[in-house]
């Protein structure tokens, strides 16, 4: 049996574990989730080991939870969901603040441009409360819709776009340039 396709709607959990080698299609399945599932990690977490770490640890998880994926559920959202948990997961960890401390210290070398806008734009979004990050990582890091925002969430699409809003208002008051050059 051939892996299903993935449709303009997702995969759907039915099609991830049909066939007979259960292991393979998962991993068909999530293979092409990975690299956006790095992408969300090393947004929320800014280290690309953590990053790296969190994204073979949710992977993991999602090999064990599959058989309770609901047959209607969207294959992407769910499993970055799971890594969004993971990444929260982590920086609740005492490690996680303890290694932040001690490097927020160290200032960064200037660099000229667009890049120190970048750099500001990235700080900005590091301050922000998790899930306002979350949300910033999903909906432009990654240009999911907002839909897709709010299963990854656990909310409506209305209320994803609302706590994107909400963010944004935050990014504006931070870094007052981002509402003069928009």
């Amino acid at each position: 049996m051939p892996p299903p396709r993935i449709g303009n709607g997702g995969v759907t959990a039915l099609g991830a574990v049909a066939g007979t080698e259960a292991d393979q299609t998962f991993a068909d399945l999530v293979l092409p989730l990975v690299p956006a599932a790095h992408r969300l990690a090393f947004g929320m977490l800014q280290n690309p080991h953590e990053c790296e770490d969190a994204v073979q640890e949710a992977t993991f998880k999602a090999w064990r939870a599959l058989p309770r994926l609901r047959d209607e559920s969207n294959l992407r959202a769910w499993f970055l969901k799971i890594v969004a948990n993971e990444c929260r997961q982590r920086r609740r960890n005492r490690w996680w603040s303890i290694v932040k401390f001690a490097s927020r210290d160290e200032e960064p070398t200037p660099v000229a441009g667009d890049h120190e806008a970048a750099m500001d734009m990235r700080r900005a979004v590091s301050r922000l409360p998790v899930e306002m990050r979350l949300a910033i990582v999903l909906r432009y890091y990654m240009d999911l819709p907002f839909d897709e925002v709010g299963r990854v969430l656990g909310v409506s699409g209305p209320a994803a776009k609302a706590r994107v809003h909400r963010a944004l208002v935050r990014l504006r008051v931070e870094v007052p340039e981002v509402s003069d050059d928009a």
